[in-house]
């Protein structure tokens, strides 16, 4: 049984994309010309999702101090039963005085299942009269002077807004103006900040402090009480930009530039303990090599990891790069492919990337592993034919390159194995580090390996190769050389030590 149901948008506008992956019985008890908000979450809670939905926990500060962030599940659910044995099973004791609650999220962008863990005073507060049912749509205007949690609820929906469709309403047109600040922030960034709010207002919510607008000397007392919990500095002005950017949508005075907050902060800042940064170890040409070497090439997902690891070195990407690869934005020719990335971490106008991968003649050729890939899977880019009923909706849609699979569950001795399932959403960013740290691990590489190993590994490659500074700059995209040379800089430290030579 759902515990809540969280609707950001209009049930109406909704309402096609849920019967869309329901059911056939769901699709009938939501086809009823009366149906109400009210009764939306016990038909949800029993509906069998297809394909299955991504399972979240949601960010929290727990009893201890410490900060839970956002986590998305490796597994997908196909109801809530279903979600809720998952988020159990990796979060098999909660914290005295908490419960789980499993809600789902429908909004514009996705459908998914929501954990979070709610002190047992405020989810009584928040349920109501019992039996009465959670489902709660979110309003648009700010929640000023209003419970935390309604503002926790508010920026998460608000920072999932879609744009609407232009009909000449000055309404619209005001409420593109959020969307296009939403999406002023890239991805990654919205999905801090929502954990960041969220343990504000928890914070908040516990302390019987308003959460909206914020007054500076709570702001400061937060920051404050993050610090005596262990958390470093920059997670400590990750959490004021998030405050700084909360106010900043729900046009408030900003609270975070008060002299109060600044001197707290330059305080945790001298104060702190300075601890060695972690350092991620990159993947060389040597061993992704090595790595691919030991993947065989009898399964789909096998075809599918190894184009993910050679195209994420032969290009320099970025995990988000990687996981954001559509059938649409790539090219073939006889010499080289040529990939666009629409939007990425440097790009801050979205004027496009376009990176060429040259074809090579060896067995590690990134763009013969890309091809094998396609023919295995059969991927194809999406159909705009203009007979197309749905062509106005197909034109914006694309193929995910490298999609989640599902293996088939195992078959009788006497009967054929149905093939594996492909599905049709992007794998995630989390989901392209795991799969490169596993196949690491595979290999038996040792080192401290994320998604970002790929990248490292690329930018020392061509640093050990010799290449100018110019050149691996255009290579790796960054906006700043300083950026790069903390890239090979330890290579350099050992390869041209000035007294190298000379011991």
């Amino acid at each position: 049984m759902l515990d809540a149901l969280h609707i950001a948008g209009s049930w109406s506008i909704l309402r096609s994309r849920v019967l869309e992956q329901v059911d056939r019985l769901t699709r009938q008890r939501l086809g009823q010309s009366d149906i109400t908000t009210d009764v939306l979450r016990p038909i949800l809670s029993t509906a069998i999702f297809s394909p299955p939905l991504p399972v979240f926990i949601a960010g929290s500060t727990l009893p201890d101090g410490s900060f839970l962030p956002d986590t998305q599940l490796p597994e997908f659910a196909e109801h809530a039963a279903n979600a809720r044995t998952l988020v159990e099973t990796a979060i098999p004791a909660l914290p005295n005085g908490y419960q789980l609650e499993v809600a789902l999220d429908l909004d514009r962008q996705r459908l998914a299942f929501v954990a979070s863990l709610v002190a047992l005073n405020q989810g009584e507060t928040a349920s109501g009269p019992p039996g009465q049912d959670k489902c709660r749509p979110v309003s648009t205007p700010a929640p000023i002077g209003q419970a935390p949690a309604n503002v926790a609820r508010w920026f998460t929906a608000l920072s999932e807004v879609e744009l609407p469709e232009h009909d000449g309403r000055l309404e619209t047109s005001q409420a593109a103006v959020g969307a296009f600040v939403q999406l002023g922030k890239a991805a990654n960034t919205r999905r801090t900040y929502r954990s960041a709010i969220r343990g504000w207002c928890a914070w908040a919510a516990r302390h019987d402090l308003p959460a909206l607008p914020a007054r500076s000397e709570h702001v400061a007392t937060y920051l404050a009480d993050l610090a005596l919990r262990g958390r470093k500095p920059p997670t400590i002005e990750l959490h004021r930009a998030a405050l700084r950017y909360l106010h900043h949508i729900a046009h408030l005075p900003i609270p975070t530039m008060h002299a109060l907050v600044s001197e707290t902060v330059a305080g945790i800042h001298r104060s702190s303990k300075k601890t060695m940064p972690r350092q991620v170890k990159g993947l060389t040409w040597e061993m992704v090599c090595e790595i691919v070497d030991t993947i065989p090439t009898t399964s789909l997902v096998d075809a599918r990891d190894r184009a993910i690891l050679l195209l994420g070195y032969a290009g320099a990407l970025r995990r988000s790069e990687l996981a954001s690869i559509q059938l649409e934005h790539v090219k073939l020719d006889e010499d080289c492919m040529r990939l666009m990335l629409p939007h990425s971490k440097g790009d801050k106008k979205n004027e496009g990337i376009e990176i060429v991968i040259p074809r090579g003649i060896t067995r590690h050729c990134p763009v013969r592993a890309w091809e094998t890939w396609l023919r295995q899977s059969g991927l194809k880019p999406r159909d705009k034919e203009a007979g197309d009923p749905k062509a106005a909706d197909a034109a914006k849609d694309t193929t995910a390159a490298f999609p989640r699979i599902w293996l088939p569950a195992a078959a009788k001795s006497d009967e054929t194995p149905p093939p594996p399932k492909i599905g049709t959403k992007s794998l995630s960013d989390w989901s392209v580090a795991t799969i490169i740290k596993q196949r690491c691990q595979a290999a038996g590489i040792e080192g401290d390996f994320s998604g970002h190993s790929l990248r490292r590994g690329a930018i020392t490659t061509g640093a050990q190769d010799g290449f100018d500074l110019v050149s691996l700059k255009r290579f790796s995209r960054h906006r700043d050389y300083r950026v790069l040379e903390a890239y090979i800089e330890a290579n350099e430290a050992f390869t041209k030590h000035p007294g190298k030579t000379r011991f």
